[in-house]
């Protein structure tokens, strides 16, 4: 066990034999995501605190490549040891074996913990396309073009696909195409004289992960001429 985690323990231990009543923890909420593959792997978690509690809650985050208990354990990167987040950084690539993410949270009541496996390639899911932008071209079409997201590292060498949906303004249904290799596309057969909205949404390019949330909308900024 890491020592930092055994000196977790032992704090609470003292502190909880002065206290009085205990509750029992509820373990933290945990996910990640590989939004800046193969740079790192993020992650998350939201913790349930006490509503008469004042004293901060601690984390302490760790990671081991295997769900073998006696792997080494290595620190999750944490802003401060109060943050909700942390980062695991040089990440092995297309690892049979799964990553083991320790989240455990000291609370003024107790100790608990998750524990969470994943394979960093099941995870990929990029932040949205950036940048949307409309340009209306005659002959009823209009052009779309976007930017990779600032969070994906190397789009030159890991590749994203993206796919479109768009409406015209006052309806509910939208079209998509896709997928889509390129950073630009025409839309075509758009109505004359209507206004469309459009969103971006990026994956990766050999289908590992999901696909990312949906970009901004964007809209075109003039009227469709004939």
């Amino acid at each position: 066990m890491a020592p930092r985690l055994l000196l977790a323990l032992a704090l609470w231990a003292s502190y909880s034999s002065c206290s009085g009543r205990e509750a029992v923890p509820s373990q933290p909420r945990v996910w990640c995501w590989a939004f800046r593959y193969p740079i790192a792997v993020d992650c998350f978690w939201t913790l349930l605190t006490a509503a008469n509690s004042t004293r901060p809650t601690s984390v302490i985050a760790t990671y081991r490549l295997g769900v073998a208990a006696h792997g080494e354990s290595h620190p999750c990167l944490q802003p401060t040891p109060e943050a909700t987040s942390c980062t695991i950084p040089d990440i092995r690539m297309f690892s049979v074996v799964p990553y083991m993410l320790n989240i455990t949270a000291v609370h003024a009541w107790g100790v608990s913990s998750s524990f969470v496996p994943f394979v960093p390639e099941h995870i990929i899911k990029p932040d949205p396309p950036e940048g949307v932008r409309l340009s209306p071209l005659h002959g009823q079409r209009l052009w779309v073009q976007w930017e990779p997201p600032r969070s994906w590292p190397f789009p030159e060498i890991f590749s994203l696909k993206y796919w479109i949906r768009y409406k015209r303004h006052g309806t509910t249904r939208f079209r998509q195409v896709g997928p889509i290799e390129a950073t630009s596309f025409t839309l075509r057969a758009v109505r004359p004289r209507a206004r469309y909205y459009v969103q971006v949404a990026a994956q990766d390019f050999t289908d590992y992960g999901e696909s990312s949330n949906w970009s901004l909308p964007a809209t075109a900024s003039v009227t469709l001429g004939k």
